[in-house]
């Protein structure tokens, strides 16, 4: 078969990446168009079934440097290693679909509606992705890991909730849009306004995200009481060898992390003197009998147990105390209107002075 020369342009960025993502599938550039020009070709539409594979646990930690494993930073490195590819992921899946709807676009349906709907899935919201894809490479490049290891990541757990929400949205507006689209008969145009404005919603809810990454650059979780529970975990772990154990650990550093500034004082005083002491030894005894060949079975579900109530103890306290501030100011709210009506400052009751 006769072959010809393609040529073409695209953005630095944009060329850049694919050709990072076809090394790491074992691809040329060249080989990866051509399967993607043939797919096109026989299937009518635009495919995206390649990906490469996500790193692995032991793969990151191949990626730790000697200094973060000395320091006790391995486990908060590979905890952001993986919120970067969770949120690589998520813009990879939004761009996808924003494509897949903007070549759906039939050129016989014509409308200030569909053009809309054209400009925001093939420029607006593609931009503002790119914008959210350039600026985590920064955000998580290595001169930045120090300094996101002192923020809360709860709010970058907020930030990654609000982008897939809108990975879900644009998902269920092409399963219903590109059938529509596919399927129009030549009338009611007008019937694609909702689609356009749901598109626009969307654009806003991008433009949401900003100030949540705002305030998580802005925020601080690593107190001294945070970094001592945190060391005593780590120490008490120290000779573990139970691997889901181990994990259960993790899961409930990274809870301390994220809401141990936020218990009460009372139910840090609690934690610390009798709930941490309790797992501590638990750890212990499960030490004991790994390496001198006891229960260790039995030993590693008292583990289990002892973790799941420290866990329980911190996201009960957590989530209270934010109902309670949400009551708290619900009232304050209550109480100032209360006022203004008896002062006669609203529902009509105002009366003139003098």
């Amino acid at each position: 078969m006769a072959q010809v020369m393609v040529n073409f342009r695209m953005d630095e960025d944009v060329k850049k990446n694919m050709e990072q993502v076809c090394r790491e599938m074992g691809l040329s550039m060249t080989a990866a168009f051509t399967i993607f020009a043939t797919k096109v070709g026989k299937e009518k539409r635009i495919p995206f079934e390649l990906t490469a594979e996500p790193r692995s646990s032991e793969l990151y930690r191949r990626l730790l440097r000697p200094a973060e494993i000395r320091q006790g930073h391995g486990e908060e490195t590979l905890a952001l290693m993986r919120e970067q590819d969770r949120l690589e992921a998520l813009c990879t899946q939004i761009r996808q679909s924003l494509t897949s709807i903007h070549t759906a676009i039939p050129s016989s349906i014509t409308g200030l509606s569909m053009e809309r709907i054209g400009l925001l899935c093939g420029n607006e919201l593609k931009d503002k992705t790119a914008e959210i894809s350039k600026a985590a490479k920064t955000l998580f490049s290595s001169r930045n890991i120090e300094m996101l290891r002192e923020k809360d990541l709860s709010i970058l757990d907020e930030y990654m909730d609000s982008l897939s929400s809108i990975l879900k949205e644009l998902q269920q507006i092409e399963y219903t849009l590109i059938p529509a689209m596919k399927s129009w008969s030549g009338e009611d145009v007008g019937g694609f306004e909702q689609d356009e404005q749901r598109l626009a919603a969307v654009s806003r809810k991008f433009d949401g995200l900003a100030p949540v990454m705002q305030r998580f650059l802005r925020s601080s979780t690593s107190s001294s009481g945070t970094r001592a529970v945190q060391a005593r975990l780590r120490q008490a772990a120290r000779s573990v060898e139970t691997a889901y154990v181990l994990t259960a650990l993790e899961s409930l550093e990274a809870l301390v992390l994220r809401h141990y500034n936020s218990l009460e004082d009372q139910t840090k005083a609690r934690l610390e003197s009798d709930y941490l002491q309790t797992l501590e030894l638990t750890l212990r005894e499960l030490s004991r009998a790994e390496q001198n060949g006891g229960d260790a079975v039995g030993k590693a579900a008292l583990c289990l147990r002892a973790i799941n109530v420290v866990s329980q103890v911190i996201s009960d306290n957590a989530q209270a105390r934010q109902e309670w501030s949400e009551r708290s100011l619900e009232a304050e709210v209550a109480a100032l209107e209360r006022l203004a009506a008896v002062r006669g400052d609203t529902g009509g009751g105002i009366k003139p002075e003098g």
